[in-house]
């Protein structure tokens, strides 16, 4: 288990391609939020962005795990002692590795391009939560590539990941949402991890609802990746 961990963590590490895509493009939408259209602060458009993109990172693991069995790699696993939680553990360790990068790139364009200034703090604990945030999204990314195939299950994750974004309101503000919605959002894991970041902006640490909210979501979707896992060998 501990071999195939360091292999995944290798693998998420020394993918260029996949990490100028997921760092890029948060970073560009954090630019045109908080210097072009100013939808929001500086510093919530930073946590937002980051969450945004540390989510995209997460969940699109599932694609990778459809071309994997596409290619025929779970039939080896198969044959291996590899068992189903240690490969599901390293799939979720290799896709938090994956986003660090963009979260550090997000977090460095609100400090230098459009002056957000944090106590230093700070600055560490958005990087920790916002990374330990993602957590559950990465679990249902590991489910998405062992429910769907081919690029299918690339279009699924976009729709839940587009959909989830808004909802959580990364993209609108939750407050601006009709009331059943709002409430609705309040459980949602995207907006328990986006008020992780917005929470520590004001110096407060996260509630025991965000706790709650994440723990069982990540619970939820670990059991789902298991499962899923089982099914497919």
């Amino acid at each position: 288990m501990s071999a195939y961990v360091r292999l995944e963590l290798a693998r998420a590490l020394r993918n260029p391609v996949g990490m100028t895509m997921l760092t890029v493009f948060p970073l560009l939408l954090f630019l045109l939020w908080a210097k072009v259209l100013t939808v929001a602060p500086p510093a919530e458009a930073m946590v937002s962005m980051a969450t945004y993109g540390a989510m995209g990172g997460a969940m699109f693991v599932g694609g990778a795990i459809a071309m994997e069995r596409a290619g025929g790699w779970l039939r080896q696993l198969a044959v291996t002692p590899l068992p189903a939680h240690g490969y599901v553990t390293a799939k979720l360790l290799g896709a938090a590795a994956g986003v660090l990068p963009s979260v550090l790139v997000v977090l460095a364009a609100g400090a230098l391009l459009a002056g957000v200034r944090l106590p230093v703090g700070t600055w560490a604990a958005l990087v920790v939560l916002i990374w330990a945030g993602v957590l559950p999204f990465a679990a249902l990314g590991v489910a998405f590539g062992y429910t769907f195939r081919g690029q299918l299950a690339s279009l699924a994750m976009m729709i839940v990941y587009f959909g989830l974004s808004v909802l959580g309101g990364l993209w609108v503000p939750v407050t601006s949402m009709p009331a059943g919605m709002r409430a609705l959002a309040e459980y949602s894991p995207t907006y328990q991890v986006g008020s992780l970041g917005w929470r520590a902006l004001e110096g407060e640490p996260p509630t025991g609802l965000s706790l709650a909210v994440l723990a069982g979501w990540t619970l939820v979707f670990v059991a789902l990746a298991l499962w899923r896992y089982r099914r497919a060998l």
